[in-house]
């Protein structure tokens, strides 16, 4: 990071050549041939005991935000380094090609709320920042961005709260190796002009295992979507990357046997995965805190698309008043072209409270990333409430798991679909569900309408067959022999 910093030193100093991808780019396939330098971590005394709530009570504050002068739709603000926030980012504005660095000021905070005992240094730097943007009303710049901590950010769509997290990359997660966090360490945010809908963000990666150059164009809306293009240089053979990944919290749903003691319905940031295949099958995992560590495996080829969805927006559902649930993002990736072969993994991680991430879902590739030979890809990146195309199908509305009293050790499941045109409400015999079990045996299925809830359900008991090895599931309706809902799969472990 040392190196990048002094050759990047030129641009703030009116260089002929302007900043672009290609320019970062080439920066970052440099530092892959360097040995990998961590990062400094160091913070001054005043800060080092800071814990969580300190750092919240750090307040930037708002009249200090880049480009307010100029009163641009899109303004910058940042976050402060201290306690467990002690990575450290640099940003840049970019204007004209021109790139200007952004120091940090202890005049862009209020510590009114702290104490600090001792003087904070001139280049103390930030811990991440985040983009305003009139994202709810003309009136007022609402935080439609934030980037903090490794490569992680997060973004909202119009009327949501923040839940979900993406991430620039992942490496390794459960996987044979400990897990590895790239970072992205130095940002360039172009300045928009007094009309711009959207901003380019450009971010360098590092990591022990690769470096990267980034791309990100943001546009704010009711969909808000990110158009992403990135560059991978390796500087080791790595095996578990994962592109566009996805992280999010699910602690118990209708379907969870444990409520963990709680009062809430359900409590979750996300409720299931959905698929697009590249041969346009859907298909929809609903997500599970139970059972250990489970890894679910979706091969494809240039898949369509993947993301993690909170379909329930019903508040009764919830019955929290502080935290949201029904108003939590869902995230789409889009794939760009050309992504080949490889898999869609959803990692589902036990966790007994609410406030840790236990759920990844990223596309691996089924070729490692190699030394001296750099991967290009691209996708949109979608941030949004529903979207009636996701899929153009009927969907699992809920998912709902028993025990079978005729079957002991069996369990039956309850699933409830939406209406499709081609299933005939009047003629409920003319749909049919079509169930597949893997290490188990199906003890009966019936399909009825749900009429109060504007519904199809279809009930079928499980029966393991070797109760060492998960039972695979896939259920999904059909009609004059076309699929009219998506695949429901799940993974049940006896």
């Amino acid at each position: 990071m040392v190196l990048l910093c002094a050759s990047l030193e030129g641009f703030a100093q009116g260089e002929d050549s302007a900043f672009n991808f290609d320019i970062l780019k080439n920066h970052a396939q440099n530092l892959s041939v360097a040995p990998y330098q961590a990062p400094d971590r160091t913070l001054p005394a005043a800060l080092r005991h800071f814990n969580y709530d300190d750092m919240r009570n750090i307040r930037f504050d708002p009249k200090s935000a880049v480009w307010r002068m100029d009163r641009l739709p899109f303004q910058l603000q940042f976050l402060h380094r201290g306690g467990p926030q002690n990575g450290h980012i640099a940003v840049n504005a970019v204007e004209n090609g021109q790139v200007d660095p952004i120091p940090f000021s202890k005049n862009f905070f209020n510590y009114s709320q702290v104490k600090l005992d001792g003087r904070l240094p001139d280049d103390l730097g930030f811990n991440g920042f985040r983009i305003h943007y009139p994202l709810n009303t003309i009136e007022y710049l609402d935080e439609v961005i934030v980037f903090q901590g490794a490569s992680y950010f997060r973004a909202l769509g119009k009327g949501l709260h923040y839940g979900l997290s993406a991430r620039g990359l992942a490496i390794n997660v459960a996987g044979k190796t400990p897990e590895e966090f790239p970072e992205f360490t130095e940002f360039w945010v172009e300045k928009p002009d007094a009309r711009s809908e959207r901003i380019k963000i450009y971010a360098l990666l590092n990591s022990p295992g690769l470096a990267g150059a980034y791309e990100m164009i943001l546009i704010p809306g009711a969909d808000t979507v990110m158009e992403i293009r990135a560059a991978l240089f390796a500087r080791q053979p790595i095996e578990g990357l994962g592109l566009a990944p996805l992280t999010s919290m699910f602690w118990f749903g209708e379907h969870s046997t444990s409520r963990h003691k709680d009062f809430r319905p359900e409590v979750h940031d996300s409720d299931g995965l959905i698929v697009h295949t590249g041969a346009d099958e859907w298909l929809w995992r609903p997500l599970s805190n139970e059972g250990g560590i489970k890894v679910s495996c979706f091969a494809a080829e240039n898949p369509r698309g993947f993301g993690l969805l909170q379909r329930d927006r019903d508040f009764s559902n919830y019955e929290d008043l502080e935290t949201f649930y029904q108003n939590r993002p869902s995230a789409w990736v889009e794939p760009g072209p050309n992504w080949g072969r490889g898999e869609i993994r959803l990692i589902e991680l036990p966790t007994g409270i609410e406030y840790a991430d236990n759920i990844v879902a990223f596309w691996m590739p089924a070729e490692p990333l190699t030394p001296g030979k750099p991967l290009e890809f691209s996708y949109r990146l979608h941030w949004f409430s529903d979207d009636p195309a996701l899929p153009p199908l009927a969907r699992t509305l809920a998912t709902r798991i028993g025990d079978a009293a005729e079957y002991p050790g069996a369990k039956k499941f309850v699933l409830d679909f939406s209406n499709h045109p081609g299933m005939d409400r009047n003629n409920p015999d003319s749909v049919t569900p079509v169930i597949s079990l893997t290490n188990g045996n199906l003890k009966g299925k019936h399909l009825q309408r749900n009429d109060p809830g504007n519904a199809w359900r279809v009930f079928f008991d499980v029966e393991p067959v070797d109760r060492t090895l998960p039972v695979e599931m896939r259920c999904f309706l059909q009609s004059d022999g076309l699929p009219r809902s998506e695949t429901w799969t799940y993974f049940w472990n006896p």
